[in-house]
């Protein structure tokens, strides 16, 4: 059992569901794998954090106008609201608020050595939990053109996603976070049927992220590793746009050398 499928069945092992056999891997797979140990610890502390503050609130929307607002505003990365939710969840607006505490509360803003914050710790921690499916776009369809013409009318800043099919990705949604206080689009799909996410920001947006600076005035396009997620990254036009995902770098790059070049109507 790899990564992504141990932290698929977190709920199962965290709630003492499944057969016997599923969590004789897990606990096998976590005796060997120091972060995805600490993943569960954190999913674990995460799940307890929420029954204790849910037990001291009369009503639902105290805990989401007040405690998740403040998280988020602590944290480096932040869902922007503005005509419409952020994310939708079936199972209610407590299921958002745990799922948006999962990825941006708890692990909170990611640093690089320098102290800086990193913008390749901060996607590679969002890609994570769209891959694990723990984070949901706003916007979720597999049309080229409705992807298109969402980002067009959502965005304030220029940006041409998504990629062309013939580079290889597959298109299921998108949506709009910041990282670091910084604007940032972001797309998600697949290549060759694994996770795949596209974040697009704003070409000043760079100035935030010191280490991408340097990186990318050496190299005007880079990769890097952040766990077990690859990615690509590179200036294009107006915009800083990043490629995460768990498949192999060259294919990634594919997808990276693909943006700009879908062909808009509007």
């Amino acid at each position: 059992m790899n990564c992504q499928e141990t932290r698929r069945h977190w709920d199962l092992f965290y709630d003492s569901e499944g057969d016997a056999e599923l969590h004789f891997q897990l606990n096998e797979h976590l005796e060997n794998c120091v972060e995805c140990a600490e993943w569960f610890d954190k999913q674990s502390r995460l799940e307890s954090l929420i029954e204790e503050r849910l037990g001291h609130e009369t009503s639902a929307q105290a805990v989401t106008h007040v405690d998740w607002a403040n998280v988020l505003i602590n944290a480096g990365v932040t869902p922007v609201t503005k005509s419409r939710s952020w994310l939708f969840f079936s199972s209610g607006i407590l299921a958002l608020a745990a799922s948006l505490l999962v990825v941006f509360g708890l692990y909170g803003l990611r640093f690089g050595s320098d102290g800086a914050p990193s913008l390749s710790h901060l996607s590679a921690e969002v890609h994570q939990h769209v891959a694990a499916g723990s984070l949901r776009p706003e916007f979720e369809s597999q049309s080229d053109v409705e992807v298109d013409e969402y980002l067009l009318n959502r965005v304030s800043f220029p940006v041409r996603c998504p990629p062309r099919k013939d580079s290889g990705f597959a298109v299921s949604g998108a949506g709009f976070c910041e990282l670091s206080d910084q604007p940032a689009a972001y797309v998600v799909g697949t290549v060759d049927r694994h996770p795949v996410s596209i974040f697009v920001l704003p070409k000043e947006s760079l100035e935030a992220f010191p280490r991408q600076r340097s990186e990318l005035r050496s190299e005007p396009l880079t990769g890097c590793r952040e766990g077990d997620t690859e990615m690509v990254f590179s200036i294009i036009d107006k915009n800083i746009v990043l490629v995460a995902g768990n498949v192999g770098r060259e294919k990634l790059t594919r997808v990276l050398k693909s943006y700009g070049t879908y062909p808009h109507t509007l």
